[in-house]
């Protein structure tokens, strides 16, 4: 070799470039991918992971349509790299239904291996298009600027392979913040051994004979792969968001689709057709609600303690991290819900006295029947959530259903409280009646509202 001329990886097959609008594009779905994986489960952005889990079908279809336009420009080959994002959005969003049911260690294996797709594939966008970025024809391998971070200067010097390991170990390890910082130390462990892995694959040098053979594999053959990508991330999807029995039994029709129908009745109490009037004593009726309002207040209050903690609970054992618990929070989360329930035989028996005022005709006697209604039926739940958490607290992997018991009937409980209250809005909606029912509803509303933007079950 030519003393001073720096050596380089040979040179690359093809010419062409993915395009720029699919670099943009995939680096922002990974970026959300992986925003979304280490979030908190009352941002707006886990929509679109569960609630709103469809949308990855749209990406789907955008992929399947982009293959099929860059099949027409020759692209589709050198752009499969970055096919393999949208190919796995789709699967993620169903990362419950693939862990329901499994053990502490089969979850741990399986969310890190999804975990380090998720870590890995900004990554790798971000690297391959550094790489079509800056070669030696494109920017001034001298620049100043190219020792600013690994990896930058080889790639602009041609050495491709060196290049795109150091830049990737290097932005592996900035990730190992957001391990530490979101998840815990499984999560450490996985992108020491990514890293371990990109270097081993820097060190190990390229075989000519497949290099050869990925430069004859035909666009043709590229498309294939793309649309028959689609079609298995499709069908996974499909089938674990349809397995059956894959959830853990929840009483709630928000967790469970085998529950529908069984939720509160709103039709048990029909509304009578007198008009909306203040009652002639109208401080009993104000107390019962009032009362009513704060005796489900407490129990959301307990139901929020436990949904919380067993979710920082079993997300210490997923990723072996130190989320602090509040001491005994099972004991006493139990004992905000005894509390409630004590507090509901005064309100009932306020409730009786008030509807002792009222005529049947009244639709404001309806209202206070629905709500004490309600109140009864949602402490019958009380007890069977109490049983059924007891239960699933008894393993590591059961936590996580004990969380997603509590946090689907905090959930549902605001939902079907705020139903209610449409129900009756001739009621409660009345200004007229306002000094009447105005504390339950402002109560009612805030109930509702503490997890109004909660996406149960992620």
């Amino acid at each position: 070799m030519t003393p001073g001329v720096v050596a380089r990886d040979a040179p690359a097959a093809v010419s062409v470039r993915p395009p720029a609008w699919l670099f943009v594009a995939t680096a922002a779905l990974t970026l959300m991918c992986l925003v979304m994986a280490v979030a908190e489960t009352n941002l707006w952005m886990h929509y679109l992971i569960d609630g709103g889990e469809f949308i990855s079908l749209l990406g789907l279809a955008f992929i399947a349509v982009a293959g099929i336009v860059l099949y027409r420009q020759q692209r589709v080959l050198v752009s499969l790299p970055l096919v393999f994002p949208w190919l796995l959005f789709p699967v993620i969003t169903q990362g419950d239904q693939i862990i329901d049911n499994l053990t502490i260690n089969p979850m741990r294996a399986i969310c890190h291996v999804l975990l380090a797709a998720i870590f890995g594939t900004p990554v790798a966008v971000f690297v391959l298009a550094a790489r079509f970025a800056i070669t030696p024809s494109t920017v001034n391998p001298r620049g100043a600027w190219l020792s600013l971070f690994p990896g930058l200067r080889p790639l602009a010097e041609g050495r491709t392979r060196e290049g795109t390991t150091l830049l990737s170990v290097a932005l592996l390890a900035l990730e190992i913040w957001v391990a530490v910082r979101f998840l815990g130390l499984l999560m450490v462990v996985t992108l020491i051994l990514m890293m371990l892995a990109v270097l081993w694959y820097g060190s190990v040098s390229a075989d000519a004979a497949a290099q050869q053979r990925r430069r004859h594999r035909s666009e043709r053959f590229a498309l294939g792969v793309v649309l028959i990508g689609c079609l298995v991330s499709l069908g996974l999807y499909v089938g674990y968001k349809n397995r059956p029995g894959a959830y853990q039994g929840s009483p709630s029709y928000y967790m469970d689709p085998a529950q529908k129908g069984t939720g509160f009745d709103l039709e048990r109490v029909k509304i009578p057709s007198g008009p909306v009037t203040v009652p002639a004593a109208p401080e009993p009726v104000r107390e019962a609600l009032t009362a009513y309002g704060r005796v489900l207040e407490r129990l959301l209050a307990g139901y929020h303690i436990v949904d919380r903690n067993y979710t920082y609970d079993f997300h210490n054992e997923l990723f072996l991290r130190n989320t602090p618990l509040v001491p005994n929070y099972r004991a006493v989360a139990l004992q905000r819900i005894a509390e409630a329930r004590r507090m509901r035989v005064d309100a009932d028996a306020t409730a009786t006295a008030a509807r002792a005022t009222l005529s049947d005709n009244d639709p404001l006697a309806a209202a206070l029947d629905d709500v004490r209604a309600y109140v009864a039926y949602n402490f019958e739940r009380a007890a069977l959530l109490e049983r059924m958490s007891g239960e699933f607290e008894k393993t590591k992997a059961g936590l996580q259903h004990a969380a997603h018991l509590y946090e689907g009937e905090g959930k549902v409980l605001g939902v079907e409280l705020s139903n209610l209250l449409n129900k009756h809005q001739a009621v409660f909606g009345s200004a007229e009646l306002a000094p009447v029912t105005g504390g339950f509803v402002s109560i009612s509303n805030a109930i509702y509202d503490a997890y109004a933007s909660r996406i149960v079950g992620f």
